[in-house]
C-alpha cells in the first residue's frame, strides 16, 4: 500500500487544497512559457546528460554559494577553485527519485533518520535492505533537534537522512547542529543526506541561523544535498529535484542504476528558466514569512497549538476528525497521522495568500467549535 500525501486532487475533485506545500504565487511566468515552448522539440529525445541545464544550476548554486558570504556581489565566481561544476549536479524526476538512486547506489545497512520525516527517505532505504533507526522528535520540545540526536549514531551507522527544513514539522536545522553533524559523518565515513527542498522558502532573518550544504559539499564529499523545484516553482506535475554531491563517482553509480530520459523535455527546459528566478524565490519567501505569522497568530487565538515553522506550511493539533469536517466544507488539509512520530489530531496545511488564509481560517474556527462544545 502506498503511503498517503497530500494534493490528491483526483479523489477530492473541487476541494480548495491546502494539503500540498505548493507555491501559492504559481509557476513564474518565464517558466510556463518554457515549458509551453518545448513542447516542438518534445518530438525528440530529452538531452540524457542534462549539459544545458546542469549548467544553470552549477550556475544559481555558486550565485547563492557568493550571497552567503559577506560580499554579496556575484563577481566571477566560476574563476574561483572552490565552486559547484556540473559534474557536481545529478538531476532526477523529482527529489523522491534521487534517493531512491541513492539508496541503490550505496547501499547503506543501518540509517538514522530523525522523525517524524518524508516517508520517503524510509521506504527508499527500506527497499534495498537498509535497516532504520528512528529518532523521535518531541513535541514536547516542539519537534525541534536536539543534541541527543548524535547519541543515537552507533558503529553500525553508514547513513544519517535529515531534512532542513523537515517535512512535516517546518523546523530548520543551526549552524551549529549542522557542523557537528557534517564532522561527525566526516570523522566516521557516515553518508550524510541533506534533503533541502524548502530551503528556498526561508527568509533572510532564518538563513542566517543556518546553511546550505552546497557550499559544503567540496569539503565534504560524503554530503549529498537534495533539491527540488516542485514545491517553489509550482511544477509537481512536470517533477524535477536534483542532487549536488563532489563524489563524482557516486554521481556515475546512481546515473547507471536510474532509467534513461528520466527528465522530459517540458521538465529540463522548466527547470532550466528557473534556475535563474531567484528574486522570485525571495519575494516568495518574504510573503510566506508575514502570511505565516498571521496565520499562526489566528489559528493560536481559535484554540489549535500550532508548532513554529520555517518553512511555508504548519504542523497543528486540532479534533482528530477536523480532516474530514473540512473535506465536507470544500477544504483539503493534510492529516499527518500516518507519519512515524504523529498522532492522530496532527494536521499540516499550506500557507497560502491572506485572503485564502482567511477563508480556511473561517472554516477551522467552525470545526474547532464542534469540538469545544
Amino acid at each position: 500500500m502506498f503511503h498517503k500525501h497530500g494534493g490528491d486532487i483526483y479523489t477530492y475533485s473541487g476541494a480548495v487544497d491546502f494539503s500540498a506545500n505548493i507555491n501559492y504565487l504559481g509557476m513564474p511566468p518565464k517558466v510556463r512559457e518554457a515549458a509551453i515552448r518545448s513542447i516542438d522539440g518534445s518530438l525528440h529525445y530529452p538531452d540524457p546528460d542534462y549539459r544545458s541545464l546542469r549548467r544553470a544550476l552549477a550556475r544559481r548554486e555558486n550565485v547563492l554559494n557568493e550571497w552567503q558570504l559577506p560580499e554579496p556581489e556575484y563577481t566571477g565566481c566560476e574563476n574561483k577553485a572552490q565552486m559547484i561544476r556540473s559534474e557536481h549536479i545529478i538531476c532526477g524526476n523529482g527529489a523522491a527519485e534521487l534517493m531512491f538512486a541513492l539508496a541503490a547506489a550505496k547501499h547503506p545497512r543501518k540509517a538514522l533518520l530523525a522523525v517524524p520525516s518524508f516517508f520517503e527517505y524510509e521506504q527508499a532505504l527500506g527497499a534495498f535492505g537498509c535497516r532504520i533507526h528512528r529518532y523521535s522528535m518531541a513535541k514536547e520540545y516542539q519537534f525541534r533537534l536536539e543534541e541527543d540526536f548524535f547519541d543515537a549514531i552507533d558503529e553500525e551507522t553508514d547513513c544519517i537522512v535529515l531534512g532542513n527544513p523537515n517535512n512535516p514539522t517546518g523546523r530548520l536545522l543551526e549552524s551549529s547542529f549542522l557542523d557537528k553533524a557534517a564532522k561527525i559523518c566526516s570523522q566516521r565515513g557516515i553518508l550524510f543526506v541533506l534533503d533541502e527542498s524548502f530551503f528556498d522558502f526561508l527568509c533572510e532573518e532564518d538563513k542566517k541561523k543556518t546553511w546550505s550544504g552546497t557550499g559544503k559539499v567540496l569539503d565534504h564529499p560524503n554530503l549529498f544535498v537534495i533539491k527540488s523545484f516542485t514545491k517553489m516553482y509550482a511544477m509537481p506535475g512536470l517533477r524535477f529535484g536534483y542532487g549536488i554531491c563532489s563524489d563524482t563517482e557516486l554521481l556515475e553509480k546512481m546515473r547507471a542504476l536510474m532509467q534513461p530520459w528520466n527528465v522530459s523535455v517540458p521538465a529540463q527546459a522548466a527547470a532550466e528558466a528557473a534556475a535563474g528566478e531567484l528574486q522570485f524565490a525571495k519575494k516568495t519567501a518574504d510573503l510566506i514569512s508575514r502570511n505565516k505569522a498571521e496565520m499562526t497568530e489566528w489559528m493560536e487565538q481559535a484554540g489549535y497549538r500550532v508548532y513554529p515553522s520555517n518553512a511555508n506550511f504548519l504542523l497543528f493539533e486540532g479534533p482528530e476528525d477536523l480532516g474530514d469536517f473540512c473535506l465536507k466544507e470544500g477544504w483539503m488539509i493534510r492529516d499527518c497521522s500516518n507519519f512515524p512520530g504523529l498522532e492522530k489530531g496532527t494536521f499540516r496545511i499550506c500557507v497560502r495568500s491572506r485572503e485564502e488564509n482567511r477563508a480556511l481560517m473561517e472554516v477551522l474556527k467552525r470545526g474547532i467549535m464542534r469540538w469545544q462544545k
